[in-house]
């Protein structure tokens, strides 16, 4: 089973493409690392694998903020090539360097991983015409700062959350910091064992 094969939970086009936000998060909040918690088993693992699997069929483009686009530009395109990488680790370098991705900073200014696009202007206006044109969904995929970025400016149409169960303490918080209420409707939750739940949510219309 690959990701280039796997049938998609739901039509790889839509009338319009959606963002989703595709991220790990510990119990208290913050953005975790990884989708699975690193005290999974195999087993539960192996389970998360294959979800993320169906979950990223319908993706054909990345965002990531700066910090996170860097650490993968450094650690994936090389994982693929590793005796020490799983299977999976394998397939998802794979898929990471196949993958259009956009990275946005006011900083950075330059990004040379290919398929990438560097936007240092507004994401405001960069995903609306991205939403404009043919293709398949945009995941949020690392790292919380970005997401939290997106979620302030009401741009995010789906969450597929992965929530560890674990307690940071600290971090960065995930789902906004405007002092906004934002209602939520669940669309199915999945549990997987030592690693955790899968929400599966999307803001409900506000009521005016």
């Amino acid at each position: 089973m690959t990701m280039h094969t796997t049938t998609p939970a739901e039509p790889a086009t839509t009338t319009e493409r959606r963002v989703v936000l595709l991220m790990g998060m510990s119990l208290d909040g913050f953005g975790a690392w990884g989708w699975s918690p690193p005290a999974a088993s195999t087993p539960d693992r192996d389970a998360i694998h294959d979800e993320i699997r169906r979950q990223l069929a319908p993706i054909d483009t990345f965002l990531l903020g700066r910090a996170c686009y860097q650490l993968w530009e450094t650690f994936w395109p090389s994982v693929d090539h590793s005796a020490t990488s799983s299977p999976f680790e394998k397939e998802f370098s794979h898929l990471a360097d196949e993958m259009q991705k956009v990275v946005y900073s006011k900083t950075l200014t330059a990004a040379a991983w290919r398929n990438t696009r560097l936007v240092n202007g507004s994401l405001t206006d960069d995903v609306a015409r991205m939403k404009r044109t043919p293709g398949r969904n945009l995941a949020i995929v690392g790292g919380p700062t970005i997401a939290r970025a997106f979620g302030n400016l009401g741009l995010i149409d789906e969450y597929r959350l992965w929530a560890h169960p674990t307690l940071l303490g600290t971090g960065t918080p995930l789902l906004g910091s405007d002092g906004r209420r934002r209602d939520l409707e669940l669309l199915d939750v999945r549990s997987f064992g030592s690693a955790g739940c899968c929400f599966h949510l999307r803001p409900r219309p506000v009521q005016r």
